[in-house]
This record gives structure tokens, sequence and C-alpha cells, in this order.
């Protein structure tokens, strides 16, 4: 590829258009602002690419989905519809969440986090972090990834998805023992996310990160999809003692993004019958005299 390509230089009959990232974007922009489509001569005209470079372009969007032809006139592909719609919802929710986890930093004093499930990889993709003042605080990286099976915000977005995803998830993905205490079993894990659903919140300690725990709660947009959560990440030494609160802190802030996004927040149930996984000197006991997979009477606690 010439220099010209590279950069994205308008000039030049031999521009290679599928390598252009700026020029697809171009293109995207000009059919996002025209309801009936355009023709060849029209985008050319406005973009003042030549129109063999052009149709190179169009030919690559077209047969990717991100164009439609008909009757001689370009329109946005479903592709790029999907595009605009998982943008604008994940930037509907960042504008939503950012003063709720404000107040919920203020309130609890610990981080606050938002993360999205990325379907693709199947794990809970982290996409906003507010840092509590803390000296010693649970802060994960905005971008970094977590597993779902493990983590509190992991399991507040694996809970309320459609029932295939959950059973594909549980069939194909390998758990791996993060800690002395990590769930892996697949029929407790299934205990787990019904007692989730149950008390639509979750709280963990120590199974993903030794010491370190979540509270998280699905975000419930207006066409019943969760699609993200949000949560407080507590050292274990200050969860146990405001626990409740904590609990229902967090219940309330996702009630509080999901009303403001036209959806709904769960309604957890008593606060004395929520379900969660044991503390660490807990399910050391347990595991010192009973079988290798623990009995759990009620799902587990939450957790990251």
């Amino acid at each position: 590829m010439d220099h010209a390509s590279e950069t994205g230089d308008a000039g030049g009959d031999d521009y290679s258009g599928p390598k252009s990232p700026l020029r697809v974007m171009q293109i995207v922009e000009l059919l996002a602002a025209s309801s009936s489509g355009l023709s060849l001569a029209a985008m050319t005209e406005a973009l003042q690419i030549p129109k063999t470079s052009l149709l190179n372009h169009l030919r690559v969007m077209v047969a990717a989905g991100y164009v439609s032809s008909r009757d001689a006139r370009y329109t946005l592909g479903a592709a790029s519809l999907r595009l605009g719609a998982i943008i604008a919802a994940d930037a509907g929710v960042l504008a939503a969440w950012r003063p709720v986890a404000l107040d919920l930093v203020a309130q609890t004093g610990e981080t606050a986090m938002l993360a999205t499930l990325d379907d693709r990889s199947a794990e809970a993709l982290y996409i906003d972090v507010v840092d509590s003042d803390q000296d010693i605080r649970y802060s994960p990286r905005v971008g970094s990834r977590w597993p779902l099976y493990c983590t509190g915000m992991g399991r507040a977005l694996l809970a309320f998805q459609e029932p295939v995803f959950i059973d594909s998830y549980l069939a194909s993905t390998r758990t791996v023992e993060r800690t002395e205490i990590t769930v892996t079993g697949v029929a407790r894990l299934r205990r787990i996310i019904a007692g989730i659903r149950s008390a639509g919140v979750v709280v963990t300690q120590g199974e993903h990160t030794v010491g370190a725990g979540a509270v998280a709660a699905p975000i419930i947009e207006r066409d019943g999809r969760v699609r993200c959560a949000i949560g407080i990440g507590v050292p274990i030494g200050r969860l146990g003692p405001r626990r409740d609160a904590l609990i229902k802190l967090v219940a309330d802030a996702a009630r509080r993004v999901s009303w403001t996004l036209g959806g709904h927040g769960t309604s957890p149930v008593p606060l004395t019958t929520t379900v969660t996984t044991p503390p660490p000197h807990e399910a050391r006991q347990r595991a010192a005299r009973s079988s290798p997979m623990p009995r759990a009477a009620a799902p587990p606690r939450g957790h990251q």
C-alpha cells in the first residue's frame, strides 16, 4: 500500500478503500445524514473521492452489511445501524451512571464500577470506574476484562441473560479456581445464578482476588435487557460490617440508572434472605470437614 493510502489522502484512483478507516467513516457519516439514500455520483461529489475508489469501498461495505444498495442508491446497512445502537446505548449508560456513581462513592466510601457484557468473549468489560479516596481500595482498570462466573459484576451480568446464553456459557467456559474459595462447579453456579435472579443483587468475597469483595446489581434497560451492571469494589475487611447497608445502596443505584434509561430496577428480597458465598474462614471449615464441593444451601453471596 502506498503512503497516500496509509494516511487517508483523498487523491488517487489506486487508493485501497478496504484498508482506510477514515474513508469508511466518511461514507458512514455521509449516509447517516441522508434518510433517502444517495447515488454513487452524489456521494462522489460530496466526498471528493474518485468514483472507482469510492465504488471499491462501497462494494466491500455492502458485502459486510454496513451499506445497503437498492435502485442505484446507497443507504446505511443493518451492521451500521447495529453499531450505532451499541454506541448510543453505551453513551446513554455512561451519561446516566456518572452522577449516580459519584453519589455511590460518597455514600459508601468505596470505588464504584460500571461493566458491560462482552458477548464475543463472554466476559465483563469494565467501561468506567470512579475511585474512592480510601488509602486501601479495590480499583479495577477501565478496559480490563473479568470472568463472569467468579466476580460480582460478572455474575450480575450473567444471571440476567437469556437461559440459552447461560447454558452455553456454563457448558463451554473453563472455570478456574482463582482462589481457594472460587466456586467452579456448574451445579452450584446454577444455584448461585438462581439466587441472584431472586435477590436482584450480588455480593462476592474473595472468589477472584484474595481480600477483595464486591456488591453489584444489574442495570435493566427499557427493552428488559441487561447489558451493564453497576457495583462497588470493597476490601473484605470493610464489607462484612456494612454488608446490608451496601447492598441497599448498590441496589438503589442500579434502579436509578435503570429508570433513567427508561427501564426498571430489580426488587431485592429482604436483606435477611439475600444469598451469598460464604466468607473465607467458613469455606475453609466446610472444606476441611465435608465433601470436595461444599453444599450451598442458598445461592451464594456475591462475588468478586
